[in-house]
């Protein structure tokens, strides 16, 4: 009986787990993610750079542009059709026909260097907002907002997450040659999950004058951003959602895809190791005890 339920238990736990696992991109626990290659392609009128995330689904760096007409953000090839398209296997081969597309894309951009924001008179505030917890009050992350203003003008709010009220924020901006547009990045410890993770990411400023042009770090590699005499660090201050009257952006509250991934993904194994022992359990102790024949022989 137990050797049937045990073979059983591991046959149906072994099929599920492998129609889990047959998908192409795999969760992962957690890691940082990195910006960099900032680049701009003047007669597209785009802003371009590269996500490394090393946590999330575990793609390999995805190439992003941001048209400075309409500022919004859009992935040239998604994870999805990275993987479709030069990651069927994983062959040398194929990482270099990737690092050939992301060569090609860049062939006719040009590097944007960061410029001293005190020096151009940004000013940034930091505000917490609100934190995402658990059930058990373990909190994921916390939202703040970057108010950013020039000469005392507030130009907008940014909305960005972190881990604990009392953290650092690094800033830094990217001059975008003849506009009046800044990309600005936002390192800091982007979550708490597993201590917490350092997270990059970057957005456009518009309505910049420049005041100083000369650059004070010329290409930003994938590494945490540190700091240095052009960008500024930043702690929040008391909550105030009321400041300037500036509208939020990337207000978004939900769980990052890489945690849900994986809380769903442990549920799921949970849920078919119990159907499994379960259902081996029920079929070895029928096996063990055989019904009566019907007409049994008299002795």
């Amino acid at each position: 009986m137990n050797k049937k339920y045990t073979l059983l238990s591991i046959l149906v736990l072994a099929v599920f787990s492998f129609l889990i696992s047959s998908e192409k991109i795999f969760a992962t626990v957690g890691g940082p993610t990195y910006i960099s290659q900032i680049a701009f392609n003047a007669s597209k009128n785009t802003v371009y750079y590269l996500e490394s995330d090393m946590g999330g689904k575990g793609c390999p760096s995805i190439i992003h542009a941001i048209n400075l007409a309409n500022v919004q953000d859009t992935e040239v090839k998604t994870c999805d059709q990275v993987f479709e398209q030069f990651f069927k296997d994983y062959s040398e081969e194929n990482q270099q026909k990737y690092a050939q597309f992301i060569h090609d894309t860049y062939q006719n951009l040009s590097y944007l260097g960061s410029v001293s924001l005190k020096k151009n008179n940004i000013d940034i505030k930091v505000e917490f907002i609100s934190e995402n917890k658990a059930e058990d009050g373990e909190v994921y992350w916390r939202e703040f907002d970057a108010i950013i203003a020039q000469d005392g003008k507030a130009l907008t709010r940014t909305r960005f997450r972190g881990c604990s009220k009392d953290q650092p924020h690094i800033f830094e901006g990217y001059r975008i040659p003849n506009t009046d547009a800044m990309a600005i990045l936002i390192s800091n410890k982007g979550d708490c999950f597993e201590g917490g993770y350092v997270r990059e990411s970057l957005s456009i400023l518009k309505g910049i004058k420049y005041y100083d042009t000369n650059i004070v770090r010329s290409i930003k590699e994938e590494s945490a951003t540190e700091p240095n005499t052009g960008n500024m660090v930043v702690y929040a201050a008391s909550v105030n959602n009321n400041v300037d009257n500036v509208p939020p952006t990337n207000t978004s509250n939900t769980l990052p895809a890489s945690q849900k991934n994986s809380v769903a993904e442990i549920i799921l194994m949970v849920v078919i190791f119990v159907v499994g022992t379960t259902l081996g359990y029920v079929v070895g102790r029928k096996s063990s005890h055989p019904s009566s024949p019907s007409n049994p022989t008299n002795l």
